[in-house]
Formats: structure tokens, sequence, C-alpha cells
């Protein structure tokens, strides 16, 4: 698993909505448009289920929200 970036590109508060671009295993993928509270999910590699961002709170030039990371299944 490597790192995760994001990086806020736009928030318009007047319309909740917000791009974000998402940078893991020096991949950027950009994520236009999204709505308040509505999940934005990515694969890493090597990942069977998707990481997941929420945001919650746009302000001027801040989202507020929090990363879904997915859990490992240890086999017994």
């Amino acid at each position: 698993m490597g790192d995760i970036q994001l990086a806020l590109k736009k928030a318009d508060v007047k319309r909740n909505k917000f791009t974000l671009d998402v940078m893991a295993d020096d991949r950027r993928v950009e994520k236009k448009d999204k709505s308040i509270n509505e999940p934005v999910q990515f694969y890493t590699s090597g990942a069977r289920a998707p990481y997941e961002v929420v945001v919650n709170e746009i302000r001027q030039d801040q989202v507020i929200g929090y990363l879904s990371v997915p859990k490992l299944k240890v086999n017994r």
C-alpha cells in the first residue's frame, strides 16, 4: 500500500460541489463536481475494496470530511 494524497482543486460553497485530485500509486485521477456527502471511491494496487472519501462540509478553500480505508481480512 502506497501513499495517498488529496488535493482540493475547486470548492463551490454556493452549490456544495468540489473537485479533488486523488494521487495514489503514482497515478493522478481528477474527481470533478462531487457533491457534499457523496462517496468518492478509488482503488489502489492490490486492494480488493475501494478507498472512500466523503466530504461533509465545504468552505471557501477547504473541505472537511474523512477517508475510509478498507479493512484487511486475515485468513485463519
